[in-house]
Order: structure tokens, then C-alpha cells, then sequence
């Protein structure tokens, strides 16, 4: 009997995930020979009756790459449909199951593991040399080279989110002609950028964590300037909450494709993350917190009438007030 092509994932780092399920991908097409469709099912949302859907051939015979994910959230019910799965193969079949780490689930993971599951590995990556050592695998990914000051002087720009670093290595290698990438040539594209350092802050408050969100705001305007940051600031607040806001009202099985094409975002981990953000937020909580950025914007361009305007350290008080109120776990409450 044929065995399922079979993938476990373990860990949470997303940047590894992602990568992880585009191998996948590429594993699955190279298998069959045709790009298969994909269905991704999120346990914990998704019925028994959905998995056995996924799982289930088509009329056409096509070929299919079923992404299981949450595999912590797997109760017997819904393991007994991949069960039966692994036990009776359906043609043209390939499975990856995503367990974000942990023990829950564990004699699930077992049995998975027992069925032959090939097991790549997506741990948090720990700051020092392993952060340095990916970085340095990622700009070869591209082709090109980098000196360890150049890894450096990004990492300090930036910080350790992944996510952030493997954009600006893309950046970097498309943008820049000359190799290897100096670190001359990363302060001269990084150093002082508002709006990274906004959508640090930005990422923050929409993953409702108010300490950091308040330390990024900070660190924004010291290293930016304290005059003129509000504006940038603001606007990648807001490019956030557009995206959980379109992404809310798609439908829960549009495919990553999709959402990249209905909000312009441009990589796969990027709608992965707002996708994780906008579950943690009520409609009529992002509505409310709409109207109030749009107050804060005003604030931070000049208000609307004369006399409106407001000092540097003024803005800067407004700015951490939303900041605050908006990412504290209370403001979705």
C-alpha cells in the first residue's frame, strides 16, 4: 500500500514555518508533477466534517496538498479522520501537519510520528550566533554575500524580528548592486527610517502587547527625531489595522493568494501574521479603534483648525496614550 506523503512541523518561528510550508509545496508539485491545490484547516475552528472534506478526492482526481494547523487543538474525533487518512491513502494526496510546540497533543504527535512523518524543525531561533547564522543563509538564498558588519549593523537597526530582517535582506539584495552587502551600505539604507521602526510599533499594538508597543514608540522617536515621526508613525499603525479589517471580512477559506491580492501585502508570512492578529480583535473593537487613530492623525499633522496644533512633547503624549489604551488586552474585552 502507498504511504501518505506526510510532513510534521514543530515550532512556532514563523519565518521558519512559512518556509517550511513553501518546501512543502515545492515537495508536493515536484511529487505530482502539477501544482496541487491547497486547503489549509485550522483546528480549533475548522469541524471533524471539514477535515474529512479535505481530505476527501474530488471529481477530477486533483491532486491536493492538505495543511493541518494547530495540531495541538487535535481531540480524538478529528485525529481518528487523519487516522483513517494515513491508514487508506487517497490517491494524489500530500499532508502537513503544524504543531506550534509544546506537549499538548502529545500521543497524537506520536502516532504522526509512528506513521513515518518526515519532521522539520521551526524552534525560535536564539538571539547571537544561531540569529547570525540564519541571516547569513538568507542573504546566500539570494545569491549573494554579506560581511558579518553588515549582519550586525542590520540586526542592530532592526532588532531580533525575524520577520522584519528577512524583508530587509530582500530588500537589500534587490535593491543593491554592489557584493558583498557592507555595513556602510545598511546604514545608508536603514539608518533612520520612520516607517520600519513604525511598523515595529504597529506590530506591537495589533499583537495587544502594550509594553513593547510602548518601548518600539519610544525607541522610534529617539532614533528618528522626536519632530515629524507622529505622521510616519500613524500611518503604519493604520496600514496594520486596514489589513486585519479586509482580512476580517474575506471569507475563512480564501487562500493566502487571495488575501495578498485583495490587501497588496507581499509575502506569505505576512498574511499569516495578520491573519493570527485579526482573530485576537472584535469587528466593533477595530471600528472604535479606527475612529480614534484617525484623531490621532490629525493631531499629529496639525489638527483641524488654527490653534489646534500640538507641541512635539504633546504628540508624543498622544501617541503613547493610544498606543496604551489600544494594545492593552482589555481593549478587545
Amino acid at each position: 500500500m502507498a504511504s501518505l506523503p506526510l510532513t510534521l512541523i514543530m515550532g512556532s518561528e514563523q519565518v521558519l514555518v512559512d518556509r517550511a510550508l513553501t518546501d512543502a509545496r515545492t515537495a508536493a508539485r515536484e511529487r505530482f508533477g502539477q501544482t496541487p491545490t491547497v486547503q489549509t484547516i485550522i483546528l480549533g475552528d475548522a469541524t471533524p466534517e471539514a477535515l474529512a472534506g479535505a481530505l476527501s478526492p474530488t471529481l477530477f482526481g486533483d491532486t491536493t496538498l492538505v495543511i493541518i494547523d494547530g495540531a495541538d487543538q487535535f481531540d480524538d474525533v478529528t485525529f481518528a479522520v487523519l487516522e483513517q487518512a494515513i491508514a487508506d491513502p487517497p490517491d494524489s494526496f500530500a499532508v502537513v501537519v503544524h504543531h506550534p510546540g509544546g506537549v499538548k497533543g502529545k500521543r497524537y504527535l506520536t502516532a504522526i510520528r509512528g506513521a513515518g512523518a518526515a519532521e522539520v524543525s521551526c524552534s525560535a531561533l536564539k538571539k547571537g550566533r544561531a540569529t547570525q547564522d540564519f541571516l547569513l543563509e538568507e542573504v546566500r538564498r539570494h545569491g549573494r554575500k554579506a560581511t558579518p558588519d553588515a549582519l550586525r549593523a542590520l540586526y542592530d537597526a532592526i532588532g531580533h524580528d525575524l520577520p522584519l530582517l528577512v524583508g530587509a535582506i530582500n530588500q537589500l539584495c534587490t535593491d543593491l548592486e554592489g557584493d558583498p552587502i557592507t555595513d556602510d551600505d545598511v546604514r545608508a539604507y536603514f539608518g533612520g527610517i520612520a516607517d520600519m521602526q513604525g511598523y515595529r510599533v504597529s506590530d506591537s499594538i495589533w499583537e495587544r502587547r502594550p509594553v513593547e508597543a510602548l518601548r518600539d514608540l519610544r525607541w522610534a522617536v529617539e532614533g528618528s527625531g522626536r519632530a515629524g515621526v507622529g505622521p510616519a508613525i500613524t500611518a503604519a499603525i493604520a496600514s496594520g489595522l486596514r489589513n486585519m479589517a479586509r482580512i476580517q471580512g474575506m471569507p475563512p477559506s480564501a487562500s493566502d493568494a487571495d488575501v495578498m491580492q485583495e490587501t497588496g501585502i507581499k509575502f506569505d508570512w505576512q498574511v499569516r501574521n495578520v491573519r493570527a492578529r485579526a482573530k485576537r480583535w472584535r469587528p466593533d473593537r477595530l471600528a472604535k479603534a479606527t475612529v480614534t487613530l484617525s484623531g490621532v492623525d490629525v493631531a499629529m499633522k496639525g489638527g483641524l483648525r488654527p490653534g489646534d496644533s500640538l507641541d512635539v512633547d504633546q504628540k508624543l503624549h498622544v501617541l503613547e496614550e493610544f498606543v496604551v489604551r489600544t494594545a492593552s488586552p482589555s481593549a478587545n474585552a
